[in-house]
């Protein structure tokens, strides 16, 4: 991995930027490719902003914003990245709870005599996912973050998959039983990530990332009294507090819940193997660093990778146990 590369023009009477990371094997350097013309030469930093977008991350130490990866982390992504492809469930099936369930007319709970309680239910969480990123558009201005930060995907996941299966149940109740066994499939491959990535979200978010943020990246005073209002505004309590209990519904708990396969589980590790590659091959080119505990130049971001797989097969087990005692 390259730090920016410096013209042949520059002038040699130029200081060069010192790093503060001290003589270590993360110290930055130039480059491995030969000093050419500058146009031909790669740039890992797709920015000349020393690894920190808008300055934001100027509070990190110069060593985790730019420079080589760990050759540990180099080599655990690859190890992952390449058994997700082995190890891929043959085949891959996921039950179609709500198409059986609509067919079977098993539920007995209805809304205003024409809408199944839990459909009803996914109706509403759908449609306040979407309020919720609308009211982020309005009052903030810009919904960027929800692609590129893992609270954005946490949402949109938890959000589509209540859409999906409402859908799912509007095509079978309407006789499009092929649609609905398909959308059905769809919205219960998506259960285990949805509710298992809100729960990571929940808990990382206000147990590690907020104290680190608050008292280290947020200097005393009137910027650390707005940031803790903002934390608990409307826009950061819902993606925060309230994608838990709005993940489990009719996922863990529910009339239509399952058990999980190591299928769903297959799923839930290929969202975050996709997400990797968001983090670190596009925000870590444009100096974007949400989750300092990943940072890839450090050795002990494989400690923090192999936690969060073991995590989510911890959860895995104990939400099959969860939903085992509800059957």
């Amino acid at each position: 991995m390259f730090d920016r590369i410096s013209s042949q023009n520059q002038k040699s009477s130029r200081s060069r930027p010192v790093s503060r990371a001290g003589a270590t094997p993360y110290h930055r350097r130039e480059s491995f490719i030969p000093q050419a013309r500058r146009w031909e030469q790669f740039k890992w930093l797709i920015y000349d902003n020393n690894g920190s977008y808008n300055g934001w991350f100027d509070w990190l130490p110069i060593w985790m914003r730019v420079g080589y990866f760990s050759p540990f982390v180099v080599v655990s992504l690859m190890f992952f990245y390449s058994a997700i492809y082995w190890y891929r469930p043959q085949p891959l099936h996921f039950e179609a709870t709500v198409y059986n369930e609509t067919l079977s007319r098993k539920e007995v709970d209805y809304i205003l005599g024409t809408m199944p309680k839990t459909a009803a239910t996914d109706l509403s969480i759908f449609l306040w996912g979407i309020i919720v990123v609308v009211h982020a558009k309005i009052t903030l201005g810009s919904i960027s973050a929800f692609p590129i930060s893992f609270t954005g995907w946490s949402w949109m996941l938890l959000t589509l998959r209540a859409g999906i299966e409402f859908a799912a149940w509007a095509a079978t109740s309407h006789e499009l039983l092929a649609l609905g066994k398909l959308l059905a499939r769809i919205g219960s491959s998506i259960r285990l990530v949805a509710v298992t990535n809100a729960c990571v979200v929940c808990t990382i978010w206000n147990f590690i990332l907020f104290p680190i943020i608050y008292f280290f990246s947020i200097p005393a005073g009137e910027k650390r009294r707005n940031f803790l209002k903002f934390n608990f505004g409307f826009f950061m309590t819902n993606i925060h507090v309230l994608n838990f209990p709005m993940a489990i519904i009719n996922t863990v708990y529910g009339n239509q819940i399952r058990l999980f396969t190591f299928s769903d589980l297959w799923v839930a590790y290929l969202v975050i193997m996709l997400y990797s590659f968001v983090y670190y091959f596009v925000m870590d080119r444009l100096g974007m660093h949400f989750y300092p505990i990943f940072c890839p130049r450090s050795a002990f971001c494989v400690v923090s990778i192999v936690g969060v797989l073991g995590l989510y097969y911890y959860l895995f087990l104990k939400w099959n146990e969860l939903i085992s005692s509800r059957m």
